[in-house]
C-alpha cells in the first residue's frame, strides 16, 4: 500500500524516484468482469527537480533507500 511521503517510481522509469504528495480516488461506473465497479487511484509524484507526474497506483513501484 502506498501512502503520502513514500518514495516511489513509475515501472518504466525506475531510475527516476519521486515522493508521493497526493492520492486521489476517482469513482468509476465501468463494470468489471465480476459485475462490480472499481475505483481508480491516481497518485502524484514530485521529483527532486520540482516536476510532478500523475500516475495510476498500479503503475508505481515503492522504492526503499
Amino acid at each position: 500500500m502506498l501512502k503520502l511521503g513514500f518514495k516511489a517510481s513509475h515501472f518504466q522509469k525506475i531510475n527516476k524516484v519521486g515522493t508521493i504528495v497526493n492520492i486521489e480516488r476517482v469513482k468509476n461506473n465501468q463494470m468489471t468482469v465480476g459485475g462490480t465497479t472499481e475505483a481508480r487511484v491516481f497518485i502524484t509524484l514530485r521529483y527532486d527537480d520540482g516536476t510532478e507526474e500523475v500516475c495510476l497506483s498500479t503503475d508505481l513501484i515503492r522504492q526503499f533507500d
